[in-house]
């Protein structure tokens, strides 16, 4: 685990509206707003307004269906960040995505472009 930083630079996701979910075979990429973009090889979930988990890392073949599409077309209106496990945006339509820093090999996700955020 590398850990997430206290001052992980995610101001410039405020504003910005969820524009398109990619999946991959071993990693998910939320793309937002003026090319920002979210890689994720790690863990993630998505919880809906009352904290009920939506979505979350799962393997391709052990489920029926994604349920990403809620944070679509919600602009992130805040930010939390619980170092060194964490960081969660808070979409204006009361969802919530978290993404983990669970792995002990790799980087659990990347976010660009890196010079958005100095």
């Amino acid at each position: 685990m590398y850990g997430i930083s206290v001052d992980l630079p995610l101001q410039g996701f405020v504003g910005k509206e969820c524009v398109q979910i990619a999946l991959g075979v071993s990693q998910i990429q939320f793309r937002f707003d003026d090319d920002h973009v979210i890689s994720v090889e790690g863990g993630w979930e998505i919880v809906d307004a009352s904290g009920c988990r939506v979505d979350r890392t799962q393997n391709h073949s052990d489920r029926t269906a994604y349920h990403v599409h809620a944070i679509l077309e919600s602009p992130v209106e805040a930010f939390r960040i619980d170092a060194p496990n964490s960081f969660t945006l808070c979409f204006q339509n009361g969802y919530a995505l978290t993404v983990f820093d669970n792995s002990d090999d790799f980087e659990s996700f990347s976010i660009q472009p890196e010079d958005h955020f100095a």
